[in-house]
């Protein structure tokens, strides 16, 4: 064992100098990689809080948009929506119409009185606000309506500006048809038995009430005898 050892250290003496310069360049390459993953740690890290940035910013800024959409219980009404749906409530919300307005207000829109007008102080998210537009009918008829834009202003909590502009196309609805749901088969049949009922001694004070699904958060379509 000493044999060995003896050996070992003869052999270090004899290359001291080649074992110094080893030590030094392995010192050296062991700072260059330290210094590079400090440097990668620091990237990571800032694009991280970036990314967590836009995040928060996302999950905060309102999101105003409009649009038009058929009504749920006359498909030939068409009806003006404003909606909210970014993740922060919205501020100061006005709409102006870009378009030809003498010719759509002579077809039946019911524009609003002023090309750029404030509608809401405020607009939760995921709430909307609902107008009547006008009837697709008249609209539809005769000369194709033209297209126009809404652009919709509105301010987060911060009092930020920001723009939507919405481009509309009224032919894009024509022909536009709709199966009634059975909740408003339901609702028919029903009336029709309490009408009948009605002459029925004893129940000369038969009420019926439905309420559709539509109206309901679960989902169901109740119904009421009453």
């Amino acid at each position: 064992m000493s044999e060995w050892v003896h050996t070992v250290s003869a052999w270090a003496i004899a290359h001291k100098d080649q074992l110094t310069l080893l030590a030094t360049v392995a010192s050296g390459v062991g700072a260059v990689v330290s210094a590079v993953a400090a440097f990668i740690v620091m990237a990571l890290t800032k694009t991280l809080a970036t990314d967590n940035r836009l995040l928060r910013k996302a999950g905060t800024e309102p999101e105003v948009v409009a649009y038009l959409l058929p009504d749920e219980r006359h498909i030939n009404i068409l009806n003006l929506v404003v909606a909210n749906v970014g993740r922060g409530p919205a501020r100061n919300i006005e709409l102006e119409f870009i378009g030809d307005r003498e010719l759509l207000q002579k077809q039946g829109a019911r524009l609003l009185q002023k090309p750029k007008l404030p509608i809401l102080p405020w607009l939760p998210q995921d709430e909307r606000f609902v107008q009547i537009f006008g009837n697709a009918f008249d609209l539809l008829d005769g000369v194709p309506p033209p297209e126009f834009k809404i652009q919709a202003r509105f301010e987060d909590t911060t009092g930020k500006q920001r723009t939507t502009v919405s481009r509309i196309n009224i032919a894009e609805f024509d022909g536009l048809s709709r199966i009634q749901g059975p909740e408003h088969e339901i609702a028919g049949a029903l009336k029709l038995i309490a009408k009948t009922v009605e002459g029925w001694n004893g129940f000369t004070r038969l009420k019926v009430e439905t309420i559709s699904a539509a109206e309901l958060p679960d989902g169901m379509v109740h119904i009421m005898i009453l």
